[in-house]
């Protein structure tokens, strides 16, 4: 299915493979074998830059690639954030719809707060967010797909700009295209969605990463008080 979308969208278009391979950075015979059907989609990056070069629906081509619908819903309210649009139609997804969203939600304290920017303690770690609520405790979310995941501290994100965490990777699951990496942090779990390029090695169980939250992704909202 997905190398049928692409032929015919190629078609359309009236480029040739070679032109599209070109453009696109997937390599000539790989798109060839892509489109006959006798090798599996490409990584995230490529399906976007496909997606885009032939005017084709993000979402449409991950789904064709065997990714599930509650994470293209995930990527497609990403991908309106990365893109500036303003506003969801009404009814239209929103995140914390999403079963991995759920799993990326906590309470914690607030324990330090410079403006708007405040650090929360949630089970023993400190996330940095944005609230302009003077509510004590706070709910963050943290969508999956903005956690990075790298070997070594980013030198290129500034510190507050964004959460850094020491993790250990306690599980790696296959969605689709991308890959599900179940972070622990001390006793706090966070889930992370990355792209499954197959070219790279990915994190594996046991190995120690560092997990990146960026401080203007992190949706909060005010808990309740206890009675």
């Amino acid at each position: 299915m997905f190398g049928v979308l692409i032929r015919e969208a190629r078609a359309e278009k009236s480029l040739s493979l070679r032109q599209l391979a070109s453009l696109s950075g997937v390599e000539y015979s790989r798109l060839a074998r892509i489109e006959h059907g006798t090798r599996p989609a490409p990584d995230l990056a490529s399906i976007r830059a496909l997606a885009e070069i032939l005017g084709l629906e993000l979402g449409e081509l991950l789904v064709a690639a065997g990714t599930s619908r509650s994470v293209v819903e995930e990527l497609a309210w990403s991908e309106r954030v990365r893109l500036g649009r303003e506003g969801l139609a009404p009814g239209s997804y929103r995140p914390g719809m999403a079963r991995l969203a759920a799993r990326n939600t906590f309470d914690g304290s607030v324990i330090r707060r410079r403006g708007a920017l405040c650090d929360v303690e949630v089970r023993g770690a400190v996330l940095r967010a944005i609230s302009f609520s003077n509510a004590r405790r706070l709910r963050l979310v943290v969508p999956p797909e903005t956690v990075s995941v790298t070997r070594d501290v980013p030198q290129c994100v500034a510190s507050s700009a964004a959460t850094f965490l020491d993790a250990v990777v306690s599980k790696a699951r296959p969605v689709g295209q991308l890959l599900n990496l179940v972070l622990a942090v001390d006793k706090l779990e966070i889930n992370a969605l990355v792209a499954a390029d197959r070219g790279d090695a990915q994190p594996a169980p046991g190995d120690r990463v560092v997990a990146t939250l960026l401080t203007a992704a992190v949706r909060t909202m005010p808990c309740k008080e206890k009675i």
